[in-house]
Order: structure tokens, then C-alpha cells, then sequence
């Protein structure tokens, strides 16, 4: 007589415990990603020259300057061409002489009683005391800060990711492309992750015109991960700045920038007129979000040398402090002259202390 085994297992039951035990080992991994994505060890991530301490600025005390366009030329009006003198013809013994008439002499003017002269005194007395006309070439100085504006290249940009969130640390890749041809210009950025599949955590994009005032947007598109995509108007037939996920508007007067193409703004401010970046200097711009805009003051550190993957790099840091009690983000900027003033690092600071970290890793010209 054989001997059973004891509860034998069907096939169904098979199936579903294989189906369980690959769901938790699914689990485990997603757990172990969290710490490690990317497939990089501990002690790689550790040595990352990626993060960067951050030390407090002092807000700007400089009135607010915003930009303005070029003031229009002014054409030097043509000397007249010179008349040429008449040609007298010689006189002749035919030529009949007339005779010559004097005129009348003329009456002397009356004297003026006391109401015209008092009225004459008056005359004089306006005249010396009306305002010189008004010097508008001086104008758009005394209203706002006029840039000369030089957009880099176009190229594509690759940044390793490191952000801190929900007391964990993550880890990615972005891609920054901007896009040229003088007149117009395109960016277009993605942050994501990989672990079993590509994961994105944000996708923006702005598009617009290179004008008087530099780099002008027309259009600002916004997702992030589990969130609706919002819209960012810059509308030139109305003059107004408006937001799909706000009824909030502000006029639109010329040099108002989005949260992407502020940073190609002061790339071109670096490549067309660096004399605007000297320490303790202030760069001022409306910068719409996606539900409001405000003014942000763009202090100037100073230059400073940074490490990358690529190696060392000398740029100039650029920051954004938010007013005290504000919930709103820091943002910094390291902008490298010796690349076409690309941004060769960024970072986003909030107020918990989470941020998100990108640095500059390959750089392809378009």
C-alpha cells in the first residue's frame, strides 16, 4: 500500500502561489528602488559630487528694476543740399532800365497803452517759467534696466538627478533641450526615473519669441507625476498673463518670463551683456507660475568653481530667495561662461528642506 501525500497541491493553487510570491518579490524591489535607483550602489551614490551646501543670502536692498526694450534709434536728421546762387545774365544795351521807386516810409507803431503792456510783461514772465520739453532718450533708463540680450545655441542638455522627498532619496536623469533660430526658440524638459520602466516626474515646456526684450514666452505647459497639465498664457493680442488652474491675470507690459525660459533669459543676459554679473548685483523679472506670478529678484553670488561629472567648472552663481515666511521655493543657478553660459547646475529648494538637485552631465550641440 503506498503512502499519500498529504495535501497535494492542484495546479490552480500552483499558479496562484507563484502569482503571490512574485508580487511580493515585486514589492521588495520597488522598496529596495526607492534607495537605489538607478541601479547604483550605496557607496557610488555617497561619493556623488552632485549635492551642494547652501548658505543663506541676504535680500536685495536695490529698488526694483525691470526690463525694458532698446529705446528706439533716433535717425540724425539730413543736412539739406546747398541751393545753388542764381545766375544773373549781363546787362545788355537793349535791356530798358526801369525806374526805381522808393516805398513809403513806415509809420512808427503806436505806443502801447497800460493793458498791452502789462499783457506783454505777462507773455515774458510765462515763457521764462514754462517747462523745458521732456528728454525722452532718458526715459527708459529711469523706468527699468535695459539687457542686451544673446540667446546661447541650441544643443540638448543631460543632468543626473538627485532629489530628497518624503525623508528618502531619489535619484534620476533629466533632459533640457532649447532650441533657436534668432527669432524663435523652444524648450522642452523632462525629469524621470528607471526601474522596471521609465518613470516621469516632470514635463514642461515653453515656447515664444526673441525680441527686443530677449527671450519672450508665449506658452507655459507644466505636468507632474499624478497631476493635470496646467497652461501658462502670455497673450499679446490682449496684453494679459493668464493660468488654466487660476482666474488670477496680470498685464503683460514686455520681459515677463515663465519658470523655463527665465533661465535662458539670464543666459543670454550673460553672453550679450555680463557686465551685469558682478556680485551683490540683482537681476529683476515678472515670473509667472502656474497659478500666479510675482517679481523675483535674481541676486548674484558671485563666480565660483564647482565639481561635476565631467569635472571642475567655473561659473557664475545666481540665486532666488524667497521672502521671509513664504512657502515659495529657493531657487539657485550655476551658469558657466565657458560653455555658452548653459546652466551647469540647478537646484530647487523648499522650505521643509526637500529639494531637487540636476547636474549638468553631457552636453550635445543642435
Amino acid at each position: 500500500m503506498t503512502e499519500a501525500k498529504a495535501f497535494p497541491l492542484s495546479r490552480p493553487w500552483r499558479a496562484a502561489a507563484l502569482v503571490l510570491l512574485t508580487v511580493l518579490l515585486h514589492l521588495l524591489a520597488i522598496d529596495w528602488g526607492k534607495e537605489y535607483f538607478n541601479a547604483a550602489t550605496a557607496d557610488q551614490r555617497a561619493q556623488s559630487s552632485i549635492s551642494v551646501a547652501l548658505r543663506p543670502v541676504e535680500l536685495p536692498k536695490q529698488q526694483v528694476s525691470l526690463p525694458t526694450a532698446a529705446p528706439p534709434k533716433v535717425r540724425k536728421a539730413r543736412k539739406p543740399a546747398p541751393v545753388p546762387a542764381p545766375s544773373i545774365a549781363p546787362a545788355t544795351p537793349s535791356d530798358e532800365i526801369q525806374p526805381v521807386t522808393t516805398a513809403p516810409a513806415a509809420e512808427p507803431p503806436a505806443a502801447a497803452d497800460g493793458n498791452d503792456a502789462g499783457a506783454a510783461a505777462a507773455d515774458a514772465t510765462d515763457a521764462k517759467n514754462a517747462p523745458s520739453p521732456k528728454d525722452d532718450s532718458k526715459t527708459p533708463e529711469t523706468q527699468g534696466t535695459h539687457y542686451q540680450i544673446d540667446p546661447p545655441p541650441s544643443a540638448e542638455l543631460e543632468y543626473e538627478v538627485r532629489a530628497f522627498s518624503d525623508n528618502l532619496n531619489w535619484y534620476g536623469t533629466s533632459i533640457l533641450t532649447w532650441k533657436t533660430d534668432g527669432s524663435r526658440y523652444r524648450v522642452d524638459g523632462e525629469v524621470y526615473t528607471r526601474l522596471f520602466a521609465k518613470i516621469g516626474f516632470l514635463n514642461f515646456s515653453s515656447t515664444g519669441d526673441i525680441n527686443e526684450f530677449g527671450v519672450a514666452p508665449e506658452l507655459y505647459t507644466e505636468k507632474k507625476r499624478n497631476r493635470p497639465a496646467t497652461n501658462t498664457h502670455f497673450n499679446r493680442e490682449r496684453n494679459v498673463v493668464s493660468f488654466s488652474a487660476s482666474t488670477a491675470n496680470y498685464p503683460r507690459v514686455g520681459g515677463e518670463q515663465d519658470r523655463a525660459s527665465l533661465i535662458w533669459q539670464l543666459a543670454g543676459i550673460g553672453r550679450g551683456d555680463n557686465g551685469k554679473f558682478t556680485p551683490g548685483a540683482v537681476i529683476d523679472m515678472f515670473v509667472a507660475g502656474v497659478r500666479d506670478g510675482e517679481v523675483w529678484r535674481m541676486q548674484v553670488v558671485g563666480q565660483e568653481e564647482i565639481h561635476l561629472t565631467t569635472g571642475a567648472a567655473q561659473v557664475w552663481h545666481v540665486v532666488r530667495q524667497p521672502r521671509p515666511g513664504s512657502y515659495d521655493q529657493r531657487l539657485d543657478i550655476w551658469l558657466e561662461p565657458g560653455r555658452q553660459w548653459y546652466p551647469a547646475r540647478l537646484r530647487f529648494t523648499e522650505t521643509n528642506g526637500d529639494y531637487l538637485e540636476l547636474s549638468l552631465s553631457n552636453l550635445k550641440a543642435l
